[in-house]
């Protein structure tokens, strides 16, 4: 066998099996009381075995009525007997997580027991009202269906396809969402699918490009998870709905991508999934975070029957676990991950004993296990790259790296938290970001050491050096890449990101420019060559290279945000907004752009939808200091009274204090404006002249400091200050 035929998913349900009928001990000259359909069985299949085996489902057949599960009574008493049906892997924690599916022992007697008797029916009127097959939906109908407008045709071959699918999602309002469920259509095709969201508008664009439904490619380019989640799908995977509060929004406009994993076959296969939304009744009131384990350098080698892949992770603040999501390919034998806690207890948070890639699954817990701050997580998978491993896709075996494919090995525990308070959230998900990028470092490190002429792989390195300030180590990287393949022109971008962080201004410009050369249509080069132009006085060639940057790439946010800061200096102020606008359309987590629109909104005399928008900056950073001040001034000084609030506006001014600085003019300038608005004329007058010292005392500052002077005067005629109307 073909080792790319060989890591075919196989079809999931009861499947082939050898079928003997029971003899049950004592059952001859009925001993034993019958054991009916309607009164016992029925109750059990509608519970673990209906949520596949029903119309629509992906089990090879359904269980829904009587003479179904007749005809396969000896064949159910098999399979339960061998615990194979229903699917249920994890080993521990027992009883520890929702819609286990394990039966028990008393269960698995009754079913060998029926089958053995005959597989009686019963009364009839004692059947228990069946499952709402809800149109072959597991969740019931749902609230929206989307899908492709067209199939995309998987071409015969051997070779495995990642292709991209865009899926626009109808909504005229946002909608908060509890559950997604994908139906593959075809499970033979698809070995697993992620879903992710696109607010930029991107991949609708990369769709249009290609003349195919969807586009290709593995990476991700633009989407990405709902902040907290993970949307998956693979075989067996059964879907699981979260509470309203843990719901997460979908705006109009934005779109589903959905990522494929597809393996050909002999024959070309329609492909053409659904995806099913529930919607929550109403919003989320806490947001959660992903926390993944990773190896990134996976090496087993051929024969290995136990080769052991760790990753360990130290939790900086509490949180509570919700879910363990496992994943890795055919080669994993056993899954594992623990919790050591700081008093140096342990806990077993799964364990999979015989991990099949077919039966993978979300876990969710009963209820949420607090881990406190110090717990160190560590996962543990073990594989098996030896002949005597059937589900081994290479024959003879061979030596095994991480990698996408299927006949790849991945190991990966996701978890999905809440941190224990409130406040700690961006603790954990900043240590996250620094944890990934390492991760990735030490990933690209063993490419490289692995094939020394892989220049992507160096290029990538470099950008991952970058993210952590190591710029010599980078720059090193990338000057192999380029000697490797002058005409990339990633390397030579990342080159020139590389000079810029080293000062080196001209020489960054350089590398810039060539990398537009070797791709005119390299959106981020002509972003980043404006940047470096404009911070160097020549703001008419970078205006230029922003507005080519968005003309090739019309949802680059860099660009839209620069050239809306240029417009916004110019006084074309309703320019800058639009370009604020489209940069948050696919941004929506930039804080700058933000609050810089909340400013220029201030300007236009949008006053109330700047203070949304400052609200907005300073819950995606509560450290961003011009928000601080800006804000402290608009609801200190707004003409409306409707708007004032000076409660608020001393606080705002007291945290840029503490951010921007104590002695800072525009700091002082407007906490004197907000104590005088409170009626605190002694405390604004001093502040005031505080203010206007320090500025006549910075010659950048200078210009202000006769305006604080003139609102001085007002403070000391027990006058308030307004800003324009």
């Amino acid at each position: 066998m073909s080792s790319s035929a060989a890591c075919r998913v196989c079809r999931v349900g009861l499947g082939v099996f050898t079928i003997a009928v029971w003899a049950w001990p004592g059952a001859v000259g009925g001993a034993q009381t019958p054991v009916t359909y309607t009164e016992t069985i029925a109750p059990i299949l509608f519970e673990h075995c209906v949520p596949c085996h029903r119309p629509g489902g992906i089990g090879p057949f359904s269980l829904l009525d009587y003479d179904a599960a007749r005809q396969r009574a000896p064949l159910i008493a098999s399979v339960t007997g061998r615990r194979s049906m229903p699917p249920w892997k994890p080993a521990a924690p027992v009883g520890a997580f929702q819609g286990e599916r394990r039966l028990t022992e008393a269960q698995i007697d009754l079913i060998a027991r029926w089958a053995a008797l005959g597989a009686l029916e019963g009364p009839r009127t004692a059947r228990p009202a069946p499952p709402d097959a809800g149109d072959g939906w597991h969740l019931g109908t749902p609230d929206l269906v989307v899908q492709l407008p067209e199939p995309y045709v998987l071409a015969a071959g051997t070779a495995d396809v990642y292709r991209k699918f865009v899926l626009p999602v109808p909504l005229q309002e946002l909608r908060w969402v509890r559950a997604i469920e994908l139906r593959p259509g075809s499970t033979r095709a698809i070995h697993h699918a992620r879903v992710m969201v696109d607010a930029t508008g991107r991949a609708r664009d990369l769709d249009a490009a290609d003349p195919l439904p969807g586009y290709d490619g593995f990476m991700i380019d633009s989407a990405e998870f709902p902040r907290g989640h993970v949307l998956g799908w693979a075989p067996g995977k059964v879907p699981t709905a979260h509470p309203d509060s843990l719901s997460w929004p979908l705006a109009p406009g934005t779109d589903l991508v959905l990522q494929l994993h597809l393996l050909p076959g002999d024959e070309p296969v329609p492909v053409r999934p659904q995806v099913g939304l529930y919607y929550a009744k109403t919003p989320a009131t806490v947001e959660p975070v992903a926390v993944v384990l990773n190896s990134l350098t996976i090496d087993i080698p051929a024969g290995a029957t136990a080769h052991v892949v760790r990753d360990r992770y130290r939790l900086p603040v509490a949180v509570d676990l919700l879910s363990v999501y496992p994943h890795a390919h055919y080669l994993a034998r056993q899954v594992e991950a623990t919790a050591t806690l700081p008093d140096g207890s342990e806990r077993t948070l799964i364990r999979i004993d015989d991990w099949d890639y077919n039966w993978q699954d979300e876990y969710r817990y009963l209820q949420p296990l607090h881990l406190p701050a110090g717990t160190e997580v560590e996962m543990r998978y073990t594989y098996d790259n030896s002949a005597a491993n059937p589900r081994n896709p290479h024959h003879p075996p061979q030596s095994v790296r991480f990698g996408p494919k299927a006949t790849d090995e991945m190991a990966q525990l996701m978890m999905q938290v809440l941190t224990a308070r409130s406040g700690d959230r961006d603790v954990l998900t900043q240590n996250l970001v620094l944890k990934a990028t390492r991760d990735e470092i030490v990933g690209y490190q063993a490419r490289v050491r692995s094939d020394p002429s892989d220049h992507v792989s160096r290029t990538a390195l470099a950008a991952r050096y970058l993210q952590v300030g190591s710029v010599e180590a980078a720059l090193a990287e990338l000057r192999e890449a380029i000697q490797l393949a002058p005409q990339f022109p990633d390397a030579q971008y990342n080159l020139g990101a590389a000079l810029l962080a080293r000062g080196a201004k001209t020489d960054a410009i350089a590398a810039y420019r060539r990398a537009i050369e070797l791709n005119a249509d390299y959106a981020e080069a002509h972003n980043n060559l404006g940047v470096v132009l404009e911070s160097m006085g020549d703001r008419a060639t970078a205006v230029t290279l922003y507005e080519r940057a968005i003309h090739i790439q019309p949802h680059q946010a860099g660009a839209h945000y620069n050239l809306a800061n240029v417009r916004l200096a110019d006084g074309a102020v309703a320019d800058a907004v639009a370009h604020y606008r489209q940069a948050l359309a696919s941004e929506p987590a930039h804080a700058e752009a933000r609050a810089k629109l909340a400013d220029a909104l201030t300007r236009l005399g949008q006053r109330g939808e700047a203070v949304a928008e400052y609200r907005r900056a300073l819950d995606l950073n509560p450290r961003l200091g011009s928000a601080l001040v800006d804000f402290a001034w608009l609801l200190a000084t707004a003409p409306e009274s409707t708007l004032r609030n000076t409660v608020e506006a001393l606080a705002l001014a007291r945290r840029a204090m503490q951010v921007v600085g104590a002695d800072h003019p525009a700091v002082l300038d407007t906490l004197a404006a907000a104590y005088a608005s409170d009626g605190r004329f002694p405390l604004a007058i001093e502040t005031a002249r505080r203010a206007a010292a320090r500025a006549r005392a910075l010659p950048e500052f200078e210009p202000r400091a006769a305006q604080i002077e003139q609102r001085l005067r007002l403070y000391m005629a027990h006058q308030l200050y307004r800003m324009p109307d």
